[in-house]
């Protein structure tokens, strides 16, 4: 479970092995055998030193993170699992084949996602709105067939071909999200993809998913496959820009977070009018308490959820954990890599 901490006044405390979190004068214990990580959406958060000791000795990760964008900080043991010959291949291998063929491989997971969502969407869709199933089918082969150049692009290393990846993958984007905007109420006022700064509902939800939920679980995973977070492939170099995480999160984020949403929003989990905060209480906090309660709990079942990929069933969490062990077999010549995609 995740221990979230985003209210003023909240105290993260310690009692032997279990974490004490007050506020107000209510007071909860959770064990810490039972936490997988804490996350701090607040500035009025105060943690005592034990608390940050006992999530250290247990190896529960601490994120810091801002409503508004990336987390700023995360705290993790100092001791570090894999091999240094692993991270020692990830720098060569930026200049030749493997890093380019790795920043394709992640791609085309993206690609693939996208494609199937919008292909289970259309076969949920085939008997009640046919119509709409056809556009969603449709939109979902043409992100195939945008996919299929990938494979043609060829190179000896990833600075020769970003833009030309990078414009294949906008392209998928665009079908895509022009497809997801066809199923969402138009009280969502959701006009396409926005990053930063994102105001309106689903964005900011978006936003919420991959900044706060996606990227500590995908910075956990590069952390104990020994990999280094800020020498990605795809991704370009940027001083403090986690560029291997962002690599890695490109193929989970439809399967984790876009179709958990959008099943929140389709099945009425979630209603427009009541996503957004009415009082900002703090900078940057666009989302009401209900709504990020009711985020962490979907975010944290799909997760947990068991799937079918590569021949073997476990939790997607699990698989992400495995496709950056993949990563580093990959850099080490140990084995092909297989982007993390789900059938439809």
């Amino acid at each position: 479970m995740r221990i979230f901490l985003d209210e003023f006044g909240i105290f993260l405390g310690r009692k032997r092995n279990r974490f004490v979190i007050k506020k107000e004068g209510e007071k909860k214990e959770i064990v810490a055998d039972d936490v997988d990580s804490i996350i701090c959406c607040s500035s009025g958060v105060a943690m005592s030193a034990s608390a940050l000791n006992l999530a250290v000795k247990n190896n529960i990760q601490v994120v810091f993170a801002r409503y508004g964008g990336w987390p700023y900080a995360v705290l993790m043991p100092a001791s570090m699992t894999g091999s240094v010959r692993a991270r020692r291949e990830q720098f060569i291998a930026y200049n030749d084949e493997r890093g380019f063929i790795l920043a394709k491989k992640f791609i085309a997971g993206k690609l693939v996602n996208q494609a199937n969502l919008l292909k289970l969407m259309a076969k949920n869709r085939r008997q009640t709105n046919p119509a709409l199933a056809e556009r969603f089918y449709n939109a979902g082969k043409a992100i195939d067939e945008t996919n299929g150049r990938i494979e043609k692009e060829h190179g000896l290393s990833i600075d020769e071909k970003r833009q030309q990846l990078m414009n294949i993958e906008a392209e998928g984007a665009r079908i895509y999200w022009d497809a997801i905007k066809q199923v969402l109420p138009a009280e969502l006022q959701f006009s396409g993809r926005e990053t930063r700064g994102a105001r309106d509902p689903f964005n900011a939800m978006l936003n919420f998913g991959y900044q706060t939920i996606l990227f500590p679980e995908v910075w956990k995973a590069v952390s104990y496959a020994g990999l280094d977070f800020f020498a990605g492939y795809l991704h370009a170099d940027r001083p403090g820009k986690p560029s291997l995480v962002l690599d890695l999160m490109e193929e989970f984020r439809q399967q984790v977070v876009d179709r958990t949403l959008i099943g929140l929003i389709t099945k009425n989990v979630l209603k427009p009018n009541e996503i957004l905060a009415v009082e900002v209480v703090e900078e940057g906090r666009v989302l009401s308490k209900e709504t990020i309660k009711t985020l962490l709990t979907s975010f944290q079942e799909r997760l947990d959820m068991k799937v079918m990929f590569n021949g073997q069933k476990a939790s997607i969490k699990h698989f992400i954990y495995h496709q950056a062990r993949c990563v580093v077999r990959f850099l080490l010549r140990e084995g092909d890599y297989v982007p993390f995609c789900l059938g439809w």
